[in-house]
């Protein structure tokens, strides 16, 4: 019983904290600041084998106590103990700056492309893409464009050519705390060319419409993972992988479609898959007619916990 209140206990946090980063009343680096309290996952374990017999979720307990103090002190907390003369006390980090720069990017389609793999990074990043038929209809038809904005460091980009596929490479640099910044990028992708996209990172806050777009594969790996996706008939394939501490994921599919969940958790993930009339089989969900539709979207998630909305649409 109280293993079932604190993992949900643990949701309930985790859900008002990225309610609260959505709606701008707290700065995604809640979530780097959180990483630096990990010692408090070592006390849990600790307290855990020690009183065992009492069947505490003391692991869970460290968790929440863990985001609580992310939330409490958003900017990476408490810096250290700064000697005075008046005596101790504890000085905190710079606050969390906006966005100061942005700068728009793009990649030419080369005449025998037929294939994007994008691979994107950053500690804390905020990434709206979707698909526009019009980048094929000018001069020089362009494969991805994007605006990519910062508030204290300039990603890195790259691509490069070979073999029919282009591979795109934005990278934030590899920074902790606040230190670490914000990066928001909002990306159009060319529909007429067969997609992959990989994001790794500290927070992920991902909204992905996919209607328009060639998707084959989406593998996403972060410590936090906030995820929106839209989906069509494309009558194709899709593959999405989602692993990390925590992941919210909500994901609209239309009735004709196959879907099918795998879900791997060492604590909890709710969900309401049964609810759209997928049954189970093993750690997976399916609809009855994933074998037989011609659009199939797999959809794994790994993560501590979580939450999994599915939404069926006409």
């Amino acid at each position: 019983m109280a293993s079932r209140l604190l993992n949900g206990l643990v949701l309930v946090v985790v859900g008002a904290i990225l309610l609260m980063n959505t709606s701008g009343y707290l700065p995604w680096s809640v979530w780097d600041a959180a990483v630096s309290f990990w010692p408090f996952l070592v006390i849990g374990l600790g307290l855990q084998l020690v009183f065992s017999k009492w069947k505490v979720p003391w692991f869970a307990i460290a968790i929440v106590v863990i985001l609580i103090l992310g939330a409490m002190f958003p900017n990476h907390g408490l810096r250290g103990p700064i000697w005075r003369s008046d005596g101790i006390r504890w000085e905190f980090r710079v606050p969390w700056k906006p966005m100061e720069h942005t700068e728009d990017y793009s990649v030419p389609l080369g005449p025998t492309i037929s294939r994007l793999k994008m691979e994107l990074g950053a500690p804390s990043l905020e990434l709206e893409a979707r698909g526009d038929s019009g980048l094929n209809n000018v001069a020089m038809p362009v494969l991805m464009t994007g605006s990519l904005s910062w508030d204290r460091h300039e990603p890195s980009k790259s691509w490069e050519e070979a073999g029919g596929e282009t591979r795109v490479s934005i990278r934030a640099p590899d920074r902790t705390g606040v230190d670490a910044g914000k990066q928001t990028w909002d990306i159009t992708l060319n529909p007429s060319i067969a997609t992959s996209i990989k994001v790794t990172g500290g927070v992920a806050n991902v909204s992905l419409d996919c209607r328009s777009v060639d998707l084959g594969d989406l593998n996403i790996s972060a410590g936090v993972v906030d995820l929106d996706l839209e989906f069509g008939l494309s009558g194709k394939e899709t593959r999405v992988m989602i692993s990390g501490g925590a992941a919210t994921v909500d994901v609209t599919v239309p009735r004709a479609a196959g879907l099918r969940v795998s879900i791997s958790s060492p604590l909890t993930i709710t969900h309401d898959l049964g609810a759209q009339g997928m049954t189970r089989s093993g750690n997976a969900w399916v609809t009855p007619d994933y074998e037989s539709a011609s659009t199939k979207i797999d959809l794994v998630v790994s993560c501590g916990a979580g939450k999994i909305k599915v939404s069926r649409t006409e």
